[in-house]
C-alpha cells in the first residue's frame, strides 16, 4: 500500500513485518515545515490580540503559509514547491526587517524588535520550507524523492508544538495587578518574574547582548504610545523578567502621588509607578529601556571591549566618572538604543573602572523638544553641557580640557557639545534615580528650571510628595587616589564644587606627563633654584603672558618635592594667569574652596636667561643693584598629593605669597590631608 510522501507498507512474505520505506518528497517536507511555520504565526496571534493590526498580519502569514503548505503535501508539484518558496521567503524578509527598524504602520511594530525564542523558531522553520521546496524544485522528478526525511520531519513536528507552547503559556494581555498597572514577581511565578540581581545581571548580560534588540531605539515623538510589551519568550528567555503590564488598561482614578525621583537600586524591581503626569505608555517604555540596558549594557563591562568597539575615553577619570564616548553615534537617527549607546560611565576608584550605566545622547536640537520630553514625561530630564572645553588628543580623540572662564571663552580647546541633550540610564544604585544626571558641574543644563529637574536629589522639591530632608553633607579630606569630593563647604554652590573637582581631576590625569622634571626641562621649564625650602618650582616663562589657564597640559610651573636620593617628585602644578590679571579679577570658578595669591616681593638674579629666586625685596620694594622683581601674576597650586590646608593650599611662610586686600588666609583644613 502506498502512502503520501513515498512511504510503503509490506506485508507480502506471510510473515505479517511491516516494513517502512523512509522516503519522502522534498516538496512534501517543506510543505509540512511551511504549515508549520504557519500554525505558530495562528498560535502568536491569539497572543498579540491587544494589537489588531499585529494579529490580523499573523492570522494572514499563518494563512498563506498553511494553504502554500497544504498544497504542497497533497500534491507535490514544481507550481507549489514555488509557491512555498514565495511565501515563506517573504515571511523571513518581514521578520528579519523588523528586528533592524519598526514599521510604523502596523500597531505593535512601531519599534524594532527583539529577536526572541518563539519568532526566531518561526523563521528557522520558514527557512527550512524555503530550502526544501526550492531544492525539490530544481530537482528533476525522479530525484525529488529523498530517503531520511520521515524521522527529520517528525521531529520538526515536535518542535513546532514546542514551540506553539512556549509562545501560547505567556499571557500577552495583562489584568492590572497594582496601582501602576504590572506587578514584579520572582522567576518562579508564572511567567512574572522580574528579579535583576547582580550576578543574573553579571552571568546573563554579555549573552543577552547578543540576543536582546533595544526596543526603545528610533522613536520619536511620533511613536507616543506604543510601546510593545515583552512576551515570556522574548524576556524570560532573554534575562529573565517580565514586566505584566497593559497599556491599554485604564490607570486608576485617583493614583497615589509617589515621590520622583527614588533611589534606584537595579537589584530590585523596577518601579516608575505612581508619578503624575506619566502616562502607561510613557512609563512602559521607559521600564523597557531601563530593562534592555540591564541586559544589553554589561557586554561594554571590560573597558577593552568598549575600546575595541570604537569607544574613547574623554579623559575625566579624575572626577570619579570616566565618560567613553563613540562620536559616530550621536548625530545618527537613533534615540535610546542599548546596542548602540553613545555614551558609556564607568566609576573609577583606585583605578579600577566599574561599568555604571549609559549616557544617551540625542542628535542636536533643544533639551525641551517635545521628541525627548514625551517620550518618558515627567520620569526624564534631558540636559546639555555647553561649558565644557574640548581639544583631540595625539589620535583624535576628543578630551575635555576644561570648563568655560566667567566670559564664557575656553582657555585651552574649544567650546562645543553644547548643543545635544543626554540622559543617564544606571545600571548601578543610584540615590537620585535610575535616569538621575551627575553632581555639581556634571548635572550641565536643562530646559526646565533646576527646581524642576528629576534628574537630580534636592530637597527643595518633592515631586508629589514631601521627601525628609537631606542629611547636611560632610566634607571629606581630599585623597588624589579616591573620587574627589569638596563637598560640605559653606557658600559654595553645586556649580563652583564641581568646577574646582574638575580643575583637579585633569590636573590628575594630564600633570604626571611632567613626573620627570628632565622632560619638564626639554619643554622650556626652568628651576628657580629655591629646592633648600623643600619644594623646588620650574617655571615655563613663555606660558604665562600667553592666553591659555588652567590646562595640566600648558602649567606655567611645576612644584617638585626633592627627595632624599636626590630625585624629585612631582607634587603640584602652579596655575597663573597673565600678569595684566588683578587677583580680583581672577576666574572664580571654584568660589570659596580655592584662594589665589601672587608674589610681588621676590628678586631675581639671571633675569631673563635663567631667572632663580636670590631674596626678597627691602621695605620700599626694592630689589638690590642687578636683580629684577618681575610683574606679578597670580596663582594658584592644584596639589596631586594631599595637603594640610586642601588641595588649592599655598605655600607656607615667604612661599604662601600676597593674597587680596581685606581677605582673610584659606587654609582649607576640611579638605586636608596629611
Amino acid at each position: 500500500m502506498a502512502y503520501p510522501g513515498g512511504m510503503t507498507v509490506d506485508t507480502g512474505g506471510g510473515s505479517g513485518t511491516t516494513i517502512l520505506r523512509s522516503e519522502m518528497s522534498l516538496v512534501l517536507f517543506g510543505g509540512l515545515a511551511s504549515m508549520e511555520a504557519g500554525a505558530v504565526h495562528a498560535a502568536a496571534a491569539g497572543i498579540h490580540a491587544e494589537h489588531r493590526q499585529l494579529a490580523q498580519l499573523f492570522i494572514v502569514i499563518a494563512a498563506l503559509q498553511l494553504g502554500v503548505g497544504l498544497w504542497a503535501v497533497v500534491r507535490s508539484s514544481r507550481a507549489a514547491a514555488w509557491a512555498v518558496v514565495g511565501v515563506n521567503a517573504a515571511a523571513i524578509a518581514g521578520w528579519l526587517y523588523t528586528r533592524l527598524a519598526g514599521l510604523s504602520w502596523i500597531e505593535g511594530l512601531e519599534v524594532r524588535e527583539a529577536p526572541q525564542f518563539a519568532d526566531t523558531a518561526c523563521a528557522l522553520l520558514a527557512a527550512v520550507a524555503v530550502f526544501a521546496a526550492y531544492t525539490g524544485a530544481i530537482l528533476p522528478p525522479e530525484r525529488r524523492q529523498q530517503r531520511g526525511l520521515v524521522i527529520p520531519a517528525v521531529v520538526l513536528g515536535m518542535f513546532a508544538v514546542w514551540t506553539m507552547l512556549a509562545a501560547g503559556t505567556h499571557v500577552h494581555s495583562h489584568e492590572a495587578e497594582a496601582a501602576d498597572g504590572h506587578s514584579h514577581g520572582t522567576e518562579e511565578v508564572a511567567d512574572a518574574g522580574h528579579a535583576h540581581g547582580t550576578e543574573e545581571a553579571a552571568a546573563d548580560g554579555a549573552a543577552a547582548a547578543e540576543a536582546v534588540d533595544a526596543g526603545a531605539s528610533d522613536m520619536e515623538a511620533s511613536d507616543v504610545g506604543e510601546g510593545h510589551a515583552h512576551t515570556a519568550e522574548e524576556s524570560a528567555a532573554e534575562d529573565g523578567h517580565v514586566h505584566i503590564i497593559d497599556p491599554a488598561a485604564a490607570p486608576p482614578a485617583e493614583p497615589a502621588a509617589l515621590a520622583w525621583p527614588r533611589p534606584w537600586d537595579p537589584t530590585q524591581p523596577v518601579d516608575l509607578s505612581g508619578v503624575p503626569g506619566v502616562t502607561a505608555e510613557q512609563q512602559l517604555r521607559a521600564m523597557k529601556l531601563v530593562d534592555d540596558t540591564l541586559a544589553a549594557l554589561p557586554r561594554f563591562a571590560d573597558p577593552a571591549d568598549a575600546i575595541a568597539a570604537g569607544y574613547s575615553s574623554i579623559g575625566d577619570a579624575g572626577t570619579g566618572s570616566e565618560h567613553f564616548i563613540k562620536a559616530d553615534l550621536i548625530e545618527d537617527d537613533d534615540l535610546l538604543d542599548p546596542l548602540a549607546p553613545e555614551s558609556l560611565v564607568y566609576s573609577v576608584e583606585n583605578g579600577q573602572r566599574t561599568l555604571a550605566g549609559a549616557m544617551y545622547i540625542a542628535s542636536a536640537r533643544p533639551a525641551d523638544d517635545p521628541s525627548l520630553t514625551e517620550w518618558a514625561g515627567p520620569l526624564m530630564t534631558w540636559h546639555k553641557h555647553d561649558n565644557l572645553c574640548w581639544s583631540v588628543d595625539e589620535n583624535g580623540a576628543a578630551k575635555v580640557v576644561g570648563i568655560i572662564d566667567a566670559n564664557g571663552n575656553c582657555a585651552n580647546g574649544v567650546r562645543t557639545g553644547g548643543a545635544n541633550p543626554m540622559v543617564h540610564v544606571w545600571i548601578q544604585p543610584h540615590p537620585c534615580g535610575v535616569f538621575a544626571a551627575l553632581e555639581g558641574i556634571g548635572a550641565g543644563t536643562a530646559g526646565v528650571p533646576e527646581d524642576q529637574r528629576v534628574d537630580v536629589c534636592s530637597a527643595e522639591h518633592d515631586h508629589g510628595t514631601t521627601a525628609p530632608a537631606a542629611p547636611a553633607a560632610v566634607a571629606k579630606p581630599y585623597d588624589p587616589t579616591l573620587p574627589i569630593d569638596l563637598s560640605g563647604t559653606p557658600g559654595v554652590t553645586p556649580q563652583q564644587q564641581a568646577a574646582a573637582e574638575n580643575l583637579i581631576a585633569v590636573t590628575l590625569v594630564e600633570l604626571p606627563q611632567w613626573s620627570d622634571y628632565r622632560v619638564a626641562e626639554a619643554a622650556g621649564f626652568k628651576s628657580i633654584g629655591d629646592a633648600g625650602t623643600g619644594h623646588e618650582h620650574f617655571v615655563q616663562w613663555d606660558w604665562i603672558e600667553d592666553d591659555v589657564i588652567l590646562d595640566p597640559n600648558y602649567p606655567e610651573s611645576l612644584v617638585y618635592e626633592p627627595q632624599p636620593d636626590g630625585s624629585k617628585k612631582l607634587v603640584s602644578a602652579m596655575y597663573m594667569t597673565a600678569s595684566s590679571i588683578a587677583l580680583e579679577d581672577v576666574p572664580n570658578i571654584g568660589g570659596d574652596l580655592m584662594q589665589w595669591h601672587i608674589h610681588n616681593n621676590l628678586c631675581y638674579s639671571g633675569w631673563p636667561e635663567h631667572p632663580r629666586v636670590s631674596g626678597i625685596t627691602s621695605p620700599n620694594g626694592a630689589c638690590p643693584t642687578g636683580f629684577v622683581n618681575p610683574p606679578p601674576a597670580p596663582m594658584i597650586h592644584v596639589w596631586i598629593v594631599p595637603q594640610e590646608c586642601g588641595p588649592f593650599a599655598a605655600l607656607e611662610g615667604v612661599g604662601a605669597g600676597q593674597i587680596e586686600a581685606g581677605a582673610e588666609r584659606l587654609c582649607d583644613t576640611a579638605h586636608g590631608g596629611h
